[in-house]
């Protein structure tokens, strides 16, 4: 009987079991254990009913019912294919159906050995077919991308791959197209599958209908030597399983974790896995000697200590350390080096709202999935964050409201209302228009406001206070991997571990007692680095994964600060980077080949496993981060990883809960006229991006200038013409892309795609005047 609670009892195969009104008879089901055979269910999409597997009998009922679309009634008693003749004999007249024209090419077909059709039928199955005739067959593969292929006569109609683009994704690219048997996956004429989240439907397809042209005929599930970790690609913090075959890692599959990314991954995370492989690894020691020369790790580290001698040291990295790198590093720059120089930002002006990452902010993806106000501001999702952007979807689903404030018009515009702006008015955009003000209000705490890297500048401070006057939640979103990593131990001029603030006396000392006396002035950010190494006032310019040439928007200002410097150390896990600029070079293993932990967007740390061995003698960065301390007679006070994870986590344990600053409601103008902006593309000219050909040609774009259509009538220009873009930095031809989904006044050109690396066009922000002109001509 129901319990009066919103809950219902019902018995299967003699097990009783009681769960919330609503539940499937397959979910409830699956508590108690009883396994049945199915292939178009899925436990994140909609229920559907196509293949007819489930099939259940209910005493009482004159018919069979399919568990996946049957909710569980109050006293009912339920046979499975295990109790009941009726059920059996249906599930093995319908696996034989499918089974009439599937090819049984199971020792070529990619899905082999891992596959549900193979499971089903040997499990469930008659055990013999009595069908000798010919099967029939289509073209195969047909290529629906460059990463996905589609082997027809496998298919089973099972509609996983259409409902996830329905439902999850909103990428309507593929459907199932005719009627009767004639049905099939297709998708239209002179399409290409272009969907950053394609890879999904491989991996959910269950048969080998749909696999990645990237693993055909690659290895066998035998082959293969598989980890689960963490995706190093962006923020998101999926979880991931890699699979290696000989040491190469030749796959990526999405792990199950409700509470990150439910069961998916972008693309980007799946396909672009072989720069770990790539034949221009680091993985010796190299020291300056006319040419790099292979040198020791004491040999080098001598010679750091005596380069620093006498001269300032300032640190840069990149933002794809693991937690226990960046504390290791903090600590070094403080403790060996006695600087706060050191810094992870490419951009700056968050102030509060980036110390807010640094003590935790507390929005968590279920808490962006059961919101019911979400304003996404300076953020374009899918392609910076994009299991965030499917979890936004998933709360409009949920019929959250979702506003999005933002030069340009996102993928999020079939769901949301978009409030165009300058970049740098963002702020000023959220307080003028009523509606958003009004729902944030009316919703408190169900309501989450995302700020975005575009609110640099003070940007990111204005949001946080209206969020603060409203009442809802805030979320302070980064793009690369572990940037929260990096805020959270300090690596930032004037934050040390747990957003404890350099210049107040107090939050310093709670670093002392562990760490010992440190300098007390903020030190400079990763621009001022590059102007002093420019200037000559720093001597050494310590480089950790991160290639200032590529990745700051100045590239002249990195260009003068590695001509001028007197001395560069480069870390990193490739021989290629600023290897002619560098006077030392320390090999780092990859996140493939080393233990520890990334921190996602929500401030959430976990575990990143090793897969292999290093390249070579690359170690860890920490390792390296100690050892250098040690020659220079500096303990770091740790010689294992779980020895400087204990002493993190005892800085980091206290600092959970932050609370809400004063802050001043003011945001920065943008400039008057055009206002140039550009940030990432998913897929770019990125290091993780090299070797992904199948990725690139599938989704990545050349570069381009994209302008409004009333200030390209205004200057003359048309869609598809050839348009100068000038800034006080340098200039650019570009082709145009005209179109009303970007703000008036706003010109938007991608920072690193084929033919055009963005930081040339930039002093030192990802934002200038510009002035845009007809190519060879006046505008």
């Amino acid at each position: 009987m129901s319990d009066g609670n919103g809950r219902v009892t019902i018995t299967i195969d003699g097990k009783e079991i009681t769960v919330p009104r609503g539940t499937l008879v397959v979910r409830a089901a699956e508590e108690l254990g009883i396994e049945m055979p199915r292939f178009c269910d899925h436990p994140l999409l909609d229920p559907i009913g196509a293949c007819r597997q489930c099939y259940v009998e209910v005493e009482g009922q004159r018919k069979l019912f399919t568990a996946c679309t049957t909710e569980a009634v109050d006293g009912w008693a339920l046979k499975t294919q295990n109790t009941s003749e009726a059920a059996r004999a249906a599930q093995v007249a319908n696996l034989e159906f499918l089974l009439i024209n599937h090819p049984l090419d199971c020792p070529v077909c990619d899905r082999g050995g891992e596959c549900p059709l193979q499971d089903q039928t040997l499990q469930f199955g008659p055990g013999e077919s009595r069908f000798a005739e010919v099967k029939r067959t289509y073209e195969k593969p047909i290529a629906l991308s460059a990463l996905v292929a589609l082997d027809r006569e496998r298919c089973v109609l099972c509609a996983r791959c259409t409902r996830f683009c329905d439902q999850i994704s909103g990428d309507r690219f593929i459907g199932l197209h005719y009627r009767g048997a004639r049905q099939q996956v297709a998708i239209s004429a002179g399409e290409d599958f272009a969907s950053p989240f394609s890879g999904n439907t491989i991996q959910i397809c269950p048969v080998g209908a749909l696999t990645a042209r990237t693993y055909r005929f690659v290895a066998r599930p035998f082959d293969l030597h598989s980890v689960r970790t963490v995706c190093a690609h962006c923020s998101a913090g999926c979880n991931m399983r890699a699979d290696l075959r000989s040491g190469e890692v030749v796959r990526h599959l999405a792990a199950c974790n409700l509470d990150v990314n439910d069961e998916w991954m972008c693309d980007k995370g799946r396909f672009a896995f072989r720069w770990v492989d790539s034949p221009d690894r680091l993985d010796k020691p190299m020291i300056r000697e006319d040419d790099l020369k292979p040198a020791s790790f004491p040999e080098i580290f001598a010679r750091i200590a005596e380069w620093r001698t006498g001269g300032k040291v300032g640190f840069i990295t990149g933002g794809r350390l693991t937690d226990e790198d960046y504390y290791a590093l903090s600590k070094l720059a403080r403790k060996a080096f006695r600087t706060n120089d050191i810094d992870h930002r490419r951009q700056f002006g968050g102030g509060e709202a980036e110390r807010s990452a640094a003590l935790g902010g507390g929005v968590t993806y279920r808490g962006v999935e059961s919101a019911k106000v979400i304003a996404v501001v300076g953020l374009d999702a899918e392609q910076e964050v994009p299991i965030l952007h499917l979890r936004i979807r998933k709360a409009a689903r949920k019929n959250a409201k979702v506003f999005v404030v933002h030069p340009r018009r996102t993928r999020l515009d079939d769901l949301a209302e978009h409030l165009l702006c300058k970049p740098g008015e963002e702020a000023r955009a959220m307080r003028a228009h009523a509606a958003l003000a009004s729902a944030l209000r009316d919703a408190g705490r169900d309501a989450i406001v995302i700020a975005g890297p575009r609110l640099a500048d003070g940007g990111a401070d204005a949001v946080l206070a209206l969020a603060n006057e409203t009442g809802a939640r805030f979320a302070w979103v980064t793009r690369r991997a572990n940037e929260h990593g990096a805020l959270r131990a300090g690596v930032r001029p004037d934050l040390l571990p747990g957003g404890r603030r350099v210049s107040d006396t107090a939050e310093r000392a709670e670093v002392e007692a562990i760490w010992g006396a440190l300098p007390e002035e903020p030190g400079r950010n990763a621009r001022e680095i590059l102007e002093a190494a420019a200037s000559g006032k720093i001597g050494l310019l310590y480089l950790v994964g991160v290639d200032p040439l590529r990745d700051f928007p100045d590239a002249a200002l990195a260009k003068k600060a590695l001509e001028n410097v007197a001395h560069t150390v480069v870390q990193d896990t490739h021989s290629d980077v600023l290897e002619n600029h560098a006077d030392a070079m320390l090999p780092a293993a990859t996140f493939v080949e080393k233990e520890g932990h990334f921190t996602d967007w929500e401030g959430r740390s976990q575990r990143v496993a090793t897969t292999r061995g290093p390249a070579g003698v690359a170690l860890p960065d920490w390792e390296i981060f100690a050892a250098l301390a040690r020659a220079m007679g500096e303990d770091l006070g740790f010689s294992s990883l779980e020895a400087l994870r204990e002493e993190m986590d005892r800085l980091l344990a206290a600092r959970e809960a932050p609370s809400p600053a004063p802050l001043e409601p003011s945001a920065p103008a943008a400039p008057d006229g055009l206002a140039l902006f550009s940030y990432p593309l998913l897929v770019d000219e990125g290091r993780l991006s090299e070797g992904a050909s199948e990725l690139k040609a599938a989704l990545e774009q050349e570069a381009f200038v994209e302008i409004n259509d009333e200030d390209a009538a205004a200057l003359g220009l048309a869609d598809g013409d050839r348009a100068t873009v000038r800034t006080d930095a340098g200039e650019a031809i570009l082709p145009v892309r005209v179109t009303s989904g970007i703000a008036k006044g706003a010109v938007f050109v991608p920072f690193n795609q084929p033919g055009l690396a963005a930081n040339a066009l930039l002093s030192g922000a990802f934002s200038a005047s510009v002035t845009v002109e007809r190519a060879g001509g006046d505008a």
